[in-house]
Order: C-alpha cells, then structure tokens, then sequence
C-alpha cells in the first residue's frame, strides 16, 4: 500500500478524528465582523486561537505522517470519475457543500479532507460560483485553484428560454454552442441518462424535461453532456416541488405533471395566469372534455402559426387534442418551474374555457359557453 493509498485508508477510517480535526481548525478560523470604536491600547496578550490553529496542523501532519494532505484529500474514491465531469457551484454554496458535489462526483476522495486542506491553506472563503469540468485523475491543486480563481476555462453560453420544443432547443444550443442540431436531436432522443424521472415507460425522449435556463459548457462538451447538463437542472429545479401530493390527489404520474405544464407554459399569456390555465386543464378533463388545446395541434403539425385552419384541426395525431381525449401522450414543450408549479398547485375554479383577448396580453376565464362564443367572436372582430 502507497502513501496516497494510506492517507485515503486513513481518511475513511477515521472519520469521527478527521471531522473533530476540520472542527478545530474551522473554529480557529478568523471571523469578519463590524469594527467598533476604537479604544485605548491595552497591553497584547497571547491570543489561544495562534496556538489551537497550529495543534490543529501539527495533528494532522501526525496523523497523515506528514504527508501531502492535498493529495490524499484529491485522489478519486473507489467510484473515481472515468469521464470529464462538470461541476455546478451556486451563489450561496458553502465550501462544505462544494467539496460533497466533489465527492460525489468522484473527483476527490473525502469531501472532510477536501475541505479541511482548503482552510489551512486559506482558500477557504475563496470559492467562486461558476460551472467547471474537471478530468478524472486531475490534479488536486489544480481542482482547488480553478474553484479559487472562477476559472471555468474556455466556455460558451447557451441561453434556453421556456417553451421550446426538442428540435428548437436542439436548434438554439447549435447557434450558440460547439455541438451541430442532429448531433443534440440525437442525444436529447436518448433517455438513457440514469435518472429516475426518465424510468417511466411511456417516456421515449427528454422532450419537456430540457430545462430552460442561461447555461455555461465547455467549448469540447459534448451533445450528451450538454443534454445531460440540462436533465441535471430539471432535477436541481423540481426536487423540492411535491409531485407525490399532486399524483395522488389527481391520480397522474409526474409525466403527466410535466405533460400539462407544457400545456400550461404554451397556453398562458402571463406567469400569473399559469394556475389558472391548469384549473381550465383539469376541470375539462373531470368533465370528460376534449382539451381542444390550439398548442397541441401546432405541436402535432410542426409548424408555427397565428391562427388553426379546420383542417389544421382534423390532423390525425395523438397530439390532436380536438379529436382525441384527455392529455397528449407527452409534453410538447419544456416548461419552466412556474408552468410545473401551476401544474402541482391550480387554482381553485369552476373555468372550462378561456380566449385571448384583444392586444394578446391576457385571457378571459368562463364556465359559461355562450359567454366563451360571445368572448370569441368579439376577440375575432378585433384581429
């Protein structure tokens, strides 16, 4: 057994030591506080904290046997990472919190020894947000220096708006990014990412769950990378949101969550108005009512326009839903988390339709269908 292998040994043996030591030196650490008036000089007294900060080295240079605590702290574990691995550092993330994503991506061996090898080197409150990859086997001092510096390396950036379908989004990280749009349509068609939203088998692509936000890749990042960057967000963005509570009291599947929030983000001409296009949603399909969505039909025939023809209607798609019941078989869009958010929590009411009104900047809500034809015709007199 090496030396590095010993330090790694050590580090998973005694964990209960290792974390009393990263305690000592955390609290020897110098806190940031408002400066108060200035006082008389008094004479210096020898200050406790020098003197527990260097026990607290002088411990761990004993209990590694005096050596590179970096490089222990840095090799990968037993499941190192094989392949570039990106690294999401938030506002907000604490160094404790970085050096887990660390660890759990593989890159380092213990996120304790990560951490504590930062404080005595004073780059403890120098980690910068930003989005990294990193190689496997990397070395750890380079690892630590780039979360220092903010130094990303060679980026672009993609900015995924709501609303957009697979092709459009494969489309929009083409213009802004390294990878071409059938390179993206290919990987986005995969679903075989090891995320558990994606187990369902009515799933068969990642359409709805590309989620929109500004991104930052590598300029080398792949269209599976970048594909599985965007799976990674949704998961970031809905593991706090309660899809057990909303499955159980409408009986749907997080799918078909996900399906009407697209519905939702497509229909509705304003965030606030989110809930209440899921309230419409719902209440049509308690009803037994065809959902008559025009979103679904433009979805179904590919294209984009300002108004349906009859026979735009009568396309025959599973997508069509004037002439097929219930939701479409998936999303026709990527949501963003108030379109999911409305979709978990609607609002509370009796509307089964609604219509654009004049200048497109808000709906008129209705339970009463001659109201919606006098609303309609109205909306068309005005076009």
């Amino acid at each position: 057994m090496g030396w590095r292998d010993e330090g790694r040994r050590r580090g998973r043996r005694y964990p209960e030591e290792l974390d009393a030591r990263l305690e000592a030196v955390r609290s020897s650490s110098p806190r940031r506080g408002a400066r108060g008036p200035k006082r008389r000089p008094r004479r210096r007294r020898k200050s406790p904290v020098v003197p527990l900060f260097l026990a607290a080295v002088l411990l761990i240079s004993l209990l590694y046997g005096g050596y590179r605590l970096v490089d222990a702290a840095f090799g990968g574990g037993e499941e190192a990472a094989e392949e570039p691995v990106t690294v999401v550092v938030e506002q907000g993330d604490t160094l404790g919190s970085v050096a887990e994503k660390l660890d759990e991506a593989g890159l380092i061996s213990s996120s304790s020894l990560f951490e504590l090898e930062a404080r005595v080197g004073g780059s403890a409150t120098e980690i910068k947000p930003g989005e990294y990859q990193f190689e496997p086997g990397q070395d750890g001092e380079e690892i630590l220096a780039a979360l220092s510096s903010g130094e990303t390396g060679s980026t672009y950036e993609v900015v995924i708006p709501e609303g957009l379908t697979l092709e459009q989004t494969a489309r929009k990280v083409a213009e802004q990014g390294g990878v071409t749009a059938e390179e993206f349509e290919a990987a986005a068609r995969k679903k075989d990412y090891g995320y558990a939203f994606l187990d369902d088998s009515a799933i068969e692509t990642t359409e709805g769950f590309l989620f929109p936000k500004k991104y930052e890749f590598q300029n080398d990042a792949s269209a599976e990378q970048i594909v599985d960057r965007l799976l990674q967000q949704y998961l970031m963005e809905t593991q706090s949101l309660d899809f057990a509570a909303t499955e159980e009291r409408l009986n749907l599947t997080e799918y078909e969550i996900l399906t009407t929030a697209s519905l939702i983000e497509k229909e509705a001409a304003s965030p606030e108005e989110q809930p209440m296009i899921a309230s419409v949603i719902y209440n049509r399909i308690r009803a037994r009512m065809p959902l008559q969505v025009d979103a679904t039909i433009l979805y179904a025939l590919g294209e984009s326009k300002e108004r349906l023809s009859l026979d735009d209607l009568e396309v025959d798609s599973p997508y069509n839903t004037y002439k097929n019941a219930g939701l479409p078989p998936g999303p026709i869009a990527s949501p963003g988390r108030g379109a999911i958010q409305a979709a978990l929590e609607p609002s509370e009411t009796e509307y089964l339709y609604y219509v654009l009104k004049p200048g497109g900047g808000e709906h008129f809500f209705t339970d009463d269908y001659d109201e919606f034809l006098e609303a309609k015709a109205e909306a068309e007199e005005e076009r």
